[in-house]
């Protein structure tokens, strides 16, 4: 007849421990590591333990010809006295530490998804810009980003304009003849700065201007728009 217990101290530097016997707390049954017949891996604190019970010469229980319960089938004691199941804890905080690890390859991955759209899109504009430059082309409708290089006066005849040169990333310049009259200037604006536009292109052999920059209060164009540190100006 065998007997099951939870091995419940475990001296692994010597090669011994104690089982508890069934559901009798007060009942230790000694076991030593040659009495394992199955040593696939070492004892743990908690592992289920079927075994032959036999006595020593000096009448303590001992475990003799004894196994290790596979752990998924094991329900052990924890040192608090709740019920836990082994491996499967261990194969949940696996499965967290995974989880997480895809969650954040997963991040990363859109990240750079991201940075690459923006990064194709400003490069696809900054092409249409060059092209309606280098083909002479007016009537336009263009979009892109520049750093500004100069800073000019208003124009105050007729509607007034905030007008500044922009320096593209391919090296083209660019006047943006903003009308201050139907969208609101951009204060305080710097050389150095960062402008992203969207209006019309007319070509001139200098770079070419953008304007309509702005809404149309008649809704017969495309309205356009400036940003400047994170506001859009239209």
């Amino acid at each position: 007849m065998r007997d099951k217990g939870q091995l419940v101290r475990w001296n692994d530097a010597k090669g011994f421990g104690f089982i508890q016997l069934g559901s009798e707390a007060n009942t230790e049954v000694f076991i030593h590591i040659s009495a394992l017949q199955n040593k696939q891996r070492r004892p743990l604190i908690g592992d289920t333990i079927t075994f032959e019970l036999s006595e020593d010469s000096c009448g303590r229980l001992r475990a003799e010809r004894a196994e290790i319960e596979p752990l998924a089938a094991q329900t052990t004691l924890t040192a608090d006295g709740a019920s836990n199941v082994q491996g499967k804890a261990a194969d949940s905080e696996h499965n967290k530490a995974v989880r997480g690890v895809l969650i954040r390859i997963m991040l990363m991955l859109v990240a750079l998804a991201i940075a690459s759209f923006a990064s194709n899109s400003v490069l696809a504009a900054n092409l249409t810009l060059q092209q309606a430059y280098e083909q002479q082309r007016s009537d336009q409708q263009v979009q892109g980003t520049g750093v500004v290089s100069r800073i000019l006066p208003d124009d105050n005849k007729g509607s007034r304009h905030q007008k500044f040169i922009l320096q593209l990333p391919h090296g083209q310049t660019i006047l943006v003849a903003h009308n201050i009259d139907l969208a609101p200037r951009i204060p305080e604006l710097k050389v150095g700065d960062t402008v992203t536009f969207f209006g019309e292109y007319e070509w001139n052999h200098r770079g070419g201007v953008v304007h309509w920059t702005h809404h149309d209060p008649a809704g017969r164009h495309i309205g356009g728009w400036l940003k400047h540190n994170g506001k859009t100006y239209q």
